[in-house]
């Protein structure tokens, strides 16, 4: 609501509270009503309902009571038309936000589903929308939720995610990988299984807190299963050991948009560049960019390949480099 807005409902309320003091005061005043008695009076009076008082009203009270209906007609009916009206309009606001949201969702394609709004969900949404990839998550706490709403770029699924309705309403068929980071590892594995069963083709990543329930999380069709605790540790181990090379690795992978930061780029849609070597398309003299590794359709990683490697449809490249430097890299390869 806006600012003026809430001025209104503040002074509707604060009417309404006036005259049913205003009520109370007299009839306690002039008729020696007890404050229920008091009270009722008041209500069934500026309400018009009709009802028999409390017991029968002197002179003075009919006169009161007349004075009473004649200022409260205007003002009350003021009062309970805007609440009536901020109510309605409230609820309005709020089913035809989330009819707007299911649309959105529902056009959605390779996205990613997060799972959870903890710690570590928020931190993935975060980089995600950094790096401009449209993100769904879901969440069913009511305080974790108010706070999402907080960030219009964020859509949204109120709901369990070990439910199919909710994955389906979140997109799960038309999204290209889900991260499921909920503090309860039977939760995750539930997500997982379900989200699995759904998707056969979904990039699946889970949080896991206990490390035997790695290969639980695997067998049920995770990808790849992240210990927040084993990285956090093996970190801390890296800070003493190798302190300036864990800082220049993450340096370089948390970089954002517009800096130098490290890219995967797919050969799978840039086939003619088939039997052609590094040297031979001149990446690093025409881009800038540097190429430290590949990946090749067998899975094996080639750490900084030779100028003569050769690429083909099934090679990953691992590039460094600024936003521009790999779109020039993109227009070599197609």
């Amino acid at each position: 609501m806006d600012h003026k807005g809430k001025h209104s409902l503040i002074f509707a309320i604060s009417i309404l509270i006036l005259i049913i003091s205003i009520g109370i005061f007299g009839y306690t005043q002039i008729e020696g009503y007890s404050f229920v008695e008091a009270l009722y009076m008041t209500i069934i009076t500026i309400g018009t309902v009709g009802f028999k008082e409390v017991h029968p009203l002197s002179t003075e009270g009919m006169l009161f009571t007349t004075f009473l209906i004649v200022i409260s007609i205007g003002f009350f009916a003021y009062g309970a038309s805007f609440l009536a009206r901020y109510f309605s309009d409230r609820i309005l606001a709020r089913y035809s936000n989330k009819y707007i949201m299911e649309k959105q969702i529902a056009k959605l394609r390779n996205h990613v589903i997060v799972v959870g709004y903890g710690r570590n969900g928020s931190q993935a949404v975060d980089e995600l929308i950094a790096h401009n990839i449209p993100v769904v998550v879901i969440e069913n706490r009511p305080k974790v939720i108010e706070y999402i709403k907080e960030n219009p770029k964020i859509l949204y699924v109120d709901g369990d995610a070990t439910d199919d309705n909710t994955l389906k309403r979140a997109g799960v068929n038309h999204a290209k990988a889900l991260i499921t980071a909920l503090a309860n590892d039977a939760d995750n594995l539930f997500v997982v299984i379900t989200a699995r069963e759904m998707n056969s083709d979904l990039l699946i990543i889970s949080r896991a807190s206990a490390i035997a329930n790695d290969k639980k999380l695997k067998l049920a069709g995770a990808d790849n299963v992240i210990l927040p605790d084993k990285v956090g540790g093996q970190k801390m181990a890296k800070l003493v050991i190798q302190p300036d090379i864990l800082e220049f690795v993450e340096n370089i992978m948390l970089k954002r948009t517009g800096e130098v930061s490290l890219f995967e780029i797919s050969c799978e849609s840039m086939k003619s560049t088939c039997g052609k070597t590094i040297q031979e398309l001149g990446i690093r003299e025409k881009t800038g960019a540097n190429i430290l590794g590949a990946k090749t359709s067998f899975g094996e990683y080639i750490l900084n390949p030779p100028p003569n490697y050769e690429l083909t449809p099934d090679t990953m490249l691992f590039v460094l480099g600024t936003n521009e430097q790999i779109e020039n890299l993109k227009k070599i390869l197609s």
